[in-house]
This record gives structure tokens, C-alpha cells and sequence, in this order.
């Protein structure tokens, strides 16, 4: 499993082949969720990172501007829980279209909420104008050198896990689908579908840091999420656990009403924000006692592997297909759709 069978690294790679990286950075390309930088005395290292919201809103996965702004904020968030770091706090920029003054209050009330829910802040920002609605958040953090949590030091053997369900996406991505006419309505006339508003694991991964082996969050999809971890530590995953018991009780549902497998709703691109770790097998007894005495329940998806493959349920599945797919149906949800049901489901 190369990494650059999948368009995003190929890409990434291609940026850092001109950019200039610092040469202090203690992480190499796409070793971590976020890049970490040691800072001067004895303070700890610089945990940042960029995200931007923008695909979502134009496909449709993100329906109102509250939940644009939660989002936005989480998702960079997430990527500081995956590293164990503490925030400081978050830098937004907006673009919005015309006419978008009356999306601003909405806006601001989600990012506001969700740095409320993380216990950080917002540090600054721009505002302009474009043809689209986007908001790029770039968050802030400190971690400890000797606990940050990274990408790669998995091994075989090591356990897998998550701080929660998975799937929860699939039902914004499915409402989006339907109203592109590639899914049957989920409801009836009139019925809303919920706000996707996921918290970033922001306690979990401090909690994690110094114990795990590697740690990234979902934003992309539990298989997006392990066929990149498979890539990165050269190594396989099985996921043994019955996927009615990992997925997120809404996408299950969803998955049986539309007679797909479960599969579908850890593959779809529009991920979660939980984290996926691993463990090594000496060191579960430390990881279950810390959890209890947060009241943290980690769910036991399965193990590393030698083999270098990605088994979910006894299904070999092709991540790398799975990720190309979007970009090769160029934003066309019936054909990603159709392509996805036919890798995975």
C-alpha cells in the first residue's frame, strides 16, 4: 500500500516539493493531524493546524449557516485532539457571497458555540467577500513533547479503537444526496433532517496522549481514516467488530432503509469527528482503567495486522478507491453514489 496511490497525498506531496518546511518541525508530511513545532523555554510544543470548509457547503452536507460555523471551528479542533494538544485557541477567516451579511449572526453563533464546547477561543480573523460561502479556521495549541500523539508508531497486534460511533455523517451526506436525486427522500414532506454538529474529542486525546500508539481523527471516514494509517506504519487493519455495533445508531438505520450495508456509512466522505487509535496489547489494562475514571467508554473496533490490507467485516476493501472516488466523480453526488455502492455496498 503506497501512499501515493491516493490523489490527497499525491497532492500534499506536490505542495511540499516547492514549499519550504521549517527545520525544526517534528513531524514529517502527513505524520500527524497537526504540525508541531518546538517554542523557545520549557513551554511545550506548537500544535497548529488549517482547515476549510467549503465542498461540504456546496454539496450540500451542511445545511444552515450555525452549524457551517460549528463545524468549521470543530474540525480544526479535532485535529488538536489528535495530537493531544490544548487550545489556545482559533483564527477564522469568512468568505461570503453576496448578500451573505445575513449569514454572519448565524455563523459567528456557531463558532462561538463550539469554542464554548472545546473551552477555547477565538483568536482573530478576516472577512471577504467571494462568489461562495467558505470559512477557514486555523487552531491553535501546546502539547507536551513527550506525550504528542502522531500518525505513525502503530505495530501489529497493537488493539484499535474509537472514542465513538461512526457513520454519523452519512445521514447530511445522504439528505444532500437526495436532493440531488441520488438517494429516495429520507422523510417525509417537510421532515428536516438534524444538524451534523460533532464534537471534537478535545479530553479523549489528552487522555491518550503518551498511551497511544497513533491516533487520527474521522473527518474523512473511518476508511479514509485506516487505509491512511495503513499507508503510513506499513501495516494492515481488521476490523472484527459487528459494524451494528459501531455504527452510529442514525446511519445504521439509514443504511437498512435504503437495503446497503453499514459499510457504506463508514466509507461516505463525510466523516465524523471521533478519533481512531491504537494500542499496544500490554498497555489496554492502562488505557481501560484511565477511561473508566473519566467515564470514557473506548469501542473496540479490532487490530493492526501485518497483512497490508483493510479487512471491515470480513470485506477487503479498497481504500484507495474509496478516497479517489469523489474527485473522479467531480462533484457529482449520483455518481459518487453509484460508485460508492459499488466498492462497498
Amino acid at each position: 500500500m503506497r501512499g501515493d496511490e491516493v490523489l490527497e497525498n499525491r497532492l500534499l506531496e506536490r505542495w511540499w516539493a516547492v514549499l519550504p518546511r521549517h527545520p525544526l518541525q517534528q513531524n514529517d508530511l502527513h505524520e500527524a493531524d497537526a504540525e508541531l513545532l518546538p517554542l523557545p523555554g520549557d513551554v511545550g510544543w506548537l500544535a497548529v493546524t488549517t482547515d476549510t470548509l467549503a465542498e461540504e457547503i456546496a454539496l450540500g452536507f451542511v445545511a444552515d449557516a450555525e452549524t457551517a460555523g460549528w463545524l468549521a471551528a470543530m474540525q480544526s479542533l479535532s485535529d488538536l485532539a489528535a495530537v493531544g494538544a490544548v487550545p489556545l485557541g482559533i483564527v477564522v477567516a469568512v468568505t461570503l457571497p453576496d448578500g451573505g451579511e445575513t449569514l454572519q449572526p448565524a455563523l459567528a453563533r456557531g463558532l462561538a458555540a463550539a469554542c464554548r464546547e472545546a473551552g477555547t477561543f477565538v483568536l482573530g480573523g478576516d472577512t471577504n467577500r467571494g462568489p461562495a460561502l467558505a470559512i477557514t479556521t486555523t487552531a491553535v495549541g501546546l502539547v507536551d513533547p513527550a506525550r504528542a500523539l502522531r500518525r505513525v508508531g502503530c505495530r501489529p497486534g497493537d488493539a484499535v479503537y474509537a472514542t465513538g460511533r461512526l457513520g454519523g455523517g452519512a445521514v447530511g451526506a445522504a439528505a444532500a444526496a437526495a436532493r440531488a436525486g441520488a438517494l429516495p427522500e429520507l422523510g417525509g414532506p417537510g421532515e428536516p433532517v438534524p444538524p451534523f454538529r460533532p464534537c471534537a474529542r478535545m479530553a479523549e486525546g489528552r487522555m491518550l496522549a503518551g498511551l497511544a500508539s497513533a491516533c487520527m481523527d474521522t473527518s474523512d471516514s473511518l476508511v479514509a481514516t485506516l487505509d491512511q494509517l495503513a499507508r503510513l506504519n506499513r501495516v494492515g487493519f481488521a476490523v472484527t467488530a459487528r459494524l451494528d455495533d459501531i455504527v452510529e445508531p442514525g446511519a445504521l438505520a439509514l443504511c437498512r432503509r435504503l437495503g446497503m450495508t453499514p459499510l457504506v456509512a463508514l466509507a461516505q466522505l463525510h466523516g465524523e469527528l471521533e478519533l481512531v487509535f491504537t494500542v499496544p496489547p500490554d498497555r489496554v489494562p492502562e488505557l481501560e482503567r484511565g477511561a473508566a475514571a473519566r467515564g470514557f467508554a473506548p469501542l473496540r473496533l479490532g487490530n493492526v495486522t501485518a497483512e497490508e490490507a483493510l479487512v471491515i467485516d470480513g470485506r477487503t476493501v479498497d481504500g484507495a478507491a474509496v478516497r479517489n472516488l469523489a474527485h473522479a466523480a467531480g462533484g457529482d453526488l449520483k455518481a459518487y453514489v453509484a460508485g460508492l455502492v459499488a466498492l462497498v455496498g
